[in-house]
């Protein structure tokens, strides 16, 4: 009962996010108000005080009342207090009504459309003033009735009908009822418009939100792939209104998976939202930057009339990549590569100038990263010719194309073949003899490379059990591991397998790894290769010469070879002065850390019998043969065999 009770008369406080909307709500009242006032006033002067001559009583009560509430609004409007005193005047008016008609009881239904109207306020409290002004109203009145004093020489009556304090306290009890339920109404009507208000605006908040979230990279802010989509719909509409050009670059991070794999990814994070803060520097107010997902950024520059103005953009954006970035305490040397298509000359089509676009920049990638390819139909052409090949690969690995062909290693001493490196070749059924630089580059940037390396050991490992099973127990073969194997856990544990599988004699496998391979994962390659090397199997380097060729890690690595890249052979010349070539250098190195050392790509006699005044032991190259298949490989061992 207490509960039912208090939720009746417990009246609503505005919560603070409504009071502002609320404030102009009375503010608007108490000027309808005011104006039902001075009508009120002005029904009692000249309506009213018709019948009984009673326009004075009007005109001064009326006047006084108007007056206090006009002054009063100027003080006091949009308060408790204004609608309080509003209440009051009503409620007075209703008083002077009654009395202007002898106390009329039909003159006192007034009361009621009083109270009614102060609903507008849709605030309790005043109908709680003006129900209080009616009571005290009929006890002032039947109290003069009783003692029979006359005001202004009116009737002393509250209604000529007369009535008891009985009837007055009955009254106001039902007045009292009466305005309890209008004031439960409006607390009603508060709570549901609050509340509405309240959820449309929470709605509202939310679909913005929403509609944000669904156009813009949650990250950095720049608009997402959806919003770049319908800002490239407009400015293609506009490009073809007015004869422009537009162009789309593909920005992509150079080795951005190092910073995150290294450092975390709160720092590749924050580096994004530089790198987003960065390029708003850059470009236009009218060009449009937009991060499509991971560290891939696209950029619309707008009207574009000359290709040399684009170019000297590009080469800005590139230029402040290559600053030093300070993110989170660490200093970081970026770079980035750029692919650029140009709107109407490269396509009309949105997805075709993306697609183009992305495809010069992944040849600005393989051409060395930090650089930037415009779309040609050249490049075009090439990006299919490789796909084709990238699709064709895992049916031609099925199919048995790959075959291992094998270019000898001599002893320069004595002419024997001491060993081969395996070089991969592929027979398509249609195209023929695939060379690998068509074809490897491919493998590497798709993942096949894995697929395709553990084929190569496994076959090399069966061509050395084949060798000996043919009686050559010292020939090796070796083949290349390329850095996606070695970021392959697997490594190792294929080449043992390889080996225990074909059983055959550790020694005469070998593995020939670039110095890049080596220098790109430091301790994870070097961790890696000293496990290999306790199968007893050999360990090359290849290309020496081209990359770090440092010492100090020359001797942390466990390395029994080093193969002098074919550049430094050429630089030998039949006659002239060859004492300061760097091969020179190469295999005095070699000796010094007790390593034997190979030259390939020796193509002349004269390179040959210099490389053996030097103290170079092995040597491979067209000078003795080409790379061959496995059958021409067995006669070459064949006919080296009656060497003595």
């Amino acid at each position: 009962m207490n509960n039912l009770i208090q939720y009746l008369f417990h009246y609503p406080t505005l919560p603070a996010f409504a009071k502002e909307n609320f404030q102009e709500h009375f503010l608007m009242a108490d000027k309808i108000m005011l104006v039902l006032i001075l009508l009120h006033w002005i029904a009692a002067t000249f309506i009213f005080s018709i019948s009984y001559d009673t326009y004075l009583y009007g005109f001064i009560g009326g006047g006084l009342i108007s007056g206090i509430l006009l002054l009063a609004y100027h003080y006091f409007k949009g308060t408790l207090i204004m609608r309080s005193l509003v209440a009051i005047g009503l409620m007075l008016f209703s008083l002077i009504y009654i009395q202007q008609h002898l106390g009329r009881i039909e003159m006192h239904f007034h009361v009621f459309i009083g109270i009614a109207l102060l609903s507008l306020y849709k605030d309790p409290i005043p109908i709680f003033v003006a129900a209080a002004t009616t009571i005290l109203h009929h006890i002032v009145f039947n109290y003069l009735q009783l003692y029979e004093v006359s005001l202004f020489e009116m009737p002393v009556m509250v209604f000529n009908y007369g009535c008891g304090f009985d009837i007055v306290l009955l009254h106001g009890a039902f007045v009292l009822i009466e305005t309890a339920a209008i004031g439960y109404i409006i607390r009603t009507q508060i709570e549901y418009g609050v509340e509405l208000n309240r959820t449309e605006k929470e709605i509202s908040v939310l679909n913005q939100e929403l509609s944000y979230s669904s156009m813009h990279d949650a990250l950095t802010g720049l608009p997402n792939r959806n919003n770049l989509y319908s800002q490239l719909k407009l400015m293609i509409a506009n490009a073809n209104r007015y004869q422009q050009k537009f162009a789309v670059l593909f920005l992509d991070l150079d080795h951005f998976k190092n910073i995150n794999d290294t450092l975390g990814h709160n720092v590749g994070d924050t580096l994004l939202k530089n790198v987003a803060s960065k390029l708003k520097t850059i470009v236009r107010e009218n060009d449009i930057i937009s991060r499509i997902g991971g560290d891939e950024f696209i950029i619309i520059l707008n009207d574009i009339k000359e290709t040399i103005i684009l170019e000297q953009v590009v080469l800005k954006i590139l230029d402040e990549f290559r600053h030093e970035w300070i993110i989170k305490e660490h200093f970081l040397r970026l770079s980035a590569s750029i692919g650029v298509a140009i709107y109407p000359d490269d396509s009309k089509d949105i997805n075709e100038l993306m697609k183009y676009a992305d495809i010069a920049m992944y040849k600005a990638k393989s051409e060395g990263r930090d650089q930037f390819s415009f779309f040609t139909s050249e490049l075009n052409s090439q990006i299919h010719h490789d796909v084709e090949l990238a699709n064709d690969m895992h049916r031609a690995l099925h199919d048995e194309e790959f075959r291992l062909y094998y270019q000898p290693k001599i002893e320069i001493k004595t002419g024997k073949i001491i060993g081969a490196e395996a070089l991969i070749r592929w027979d398509h059924y249609e195209k023929g003899i695939i060379p690998p630089n068509e074809f490897i580059s491919i493998a590497e940037s798709t993942g096949f490379i894995l697929k395709l390396g553990t084929w190569i050991i496994e076959e090399t490992a069966r061509m050395i059990a084949r060798l000996e099973h043919s009686g050559y127990h010292d020939v090796h073969i070796s083949c290349n591991v390329s850095t996606r194997q070695f970021q392959n856990l697997n490594l190792y544990s294929e080449i043992e397998n390889a080996i225990s599988s074909s059983k055959i004699n550790p020694s005469l496998f070998a593995i020939e790894i670039t110095e890049s391979v080596m220098m790109e994962y430091l301790e994870i390659t070097l961790e890696v290769l000293k496990k290999i090397k306790k199968l007893g199997i050999h360990i090359c380097m290849d290309d020496f010469g081209t990359g770090y060729s440092s010492l100090s890690y020359l001797r942390q690595f466990p390395i029994d070879s080093l193969k002098i890249d074919k550049s430094f052979v050429d630089d030998i010349v039949m006659e002239g002065d060859n004492d300061y070539l760097l091969i020179n250098t190469i295999i005095a190195m070699g000796k010094t850390l007790d390593l034997n050392v190979i030259a390939e790509g020796v193509e002349e006699k004269f390179q040959m019998d210099y490389l053996d005044k030097k103290g170079c032991e092995y040597y491979q190259g067209y000078y003795f043969s080409k790379p061959v298949p496995e059958s021409k490989f067995f006669e070459l061992l064949e006919k080296n065999s009656t060497l003595e």
